[in-house]
């Protein structure tokens, strides 16, 4: 199957982010990937998990994909004998209805019920949520307000927010949580979104001087 030349690794987790195995990857589209595994996955294979693409950059970033179709056996264009399966997303970022960029910085938890400080760092901000990495468990579900340090404020933001979902990271020790805002009034959203979008400018002025650094070596 020549079309699938220069293919990327990455490593699967359940949904629960339990290590599931390694695979080899090339995305088709924004929201379409083939996944290339070397051996015949278990017949209990889930049919949504999380990809986390191969990369320092990727430690703290995974994507949901779900199966479009059955596992199959294929042999490509190097004469590897192996098994391809289709799988579609809209958790990666051009296709996110909520923008998010990627950060790192410490803020403050506090669950609901309770005045006990927790510290956590925050990995990604977005309009509609974020998510941060701990060495402490937390269920999903739970309530909590966040204390944001200053987002080019005079002032810390604070944040009432529900945890979604865990999600992998790939340092041990630690466990991320996505969050979901929960009746963001107008003046904080306001102040995320110009955050969000700031960042966003500063991240693509990066990128865009690091490619050009790197066509000139």
């Amino acid at each position: 199957m020549g079309v699938l030349q220069e293919l990327k690794k990455g490593t699967l987790y359940n949904m629960d982010c339990i290590y599931l195995l390694e695979a080899e990857y090339k995305r088709e589209s924004l929201d379409t990937i083939v996944f290339v595994f070397s051996q015949k996955p278990p017949e209990d294979f889930p049919r949504k998990f999380f990809l986390m693409p191969e990369g320092k950059q990727y430690d703290f970033r995974a994507f949901i994909y779900t199966l479009t179709e059955e596992i199959h056996p294929c042999r490509l264009f190097d004469n590897r004998d192996v098994f391809i399966v289709r799988a579609v997303t809209n958790d990666i970022p051009e296709q996110r209805k909520n923008f998010r960029v990627y950060a790192t910085f410490r803020a403050m938890l506090f669950l609901e019920g309770s005045r006990k400080e927790i510290s956590v760092k925050v990995k990604d901000v977005g309009t509609g949520g974020f998510q941060f990495v701990s060495e402490q468990d937390f269920q999903p579900g739970t309530i909590l307000t966040a204390v944001f340090p200053d987002l080019n404020l005079k002032f810390p933001l604070q944040i009432k927010a529900k945890i979604q979902k865990m999600r992998p990271v790939r340092r041990e020790g630690l466990h991320g949580y996505g969050c979901q805002y929960i009746n963001l009034q107008p003046r904080d959203e306001a102040v995320i979104r110009n955050y969000v979008f700031q960042t966003e400018v500063l991240q693509a002025k990066a990128r865009k001087e690091m490619e050009e650094y790197s066509m000139l070596q």
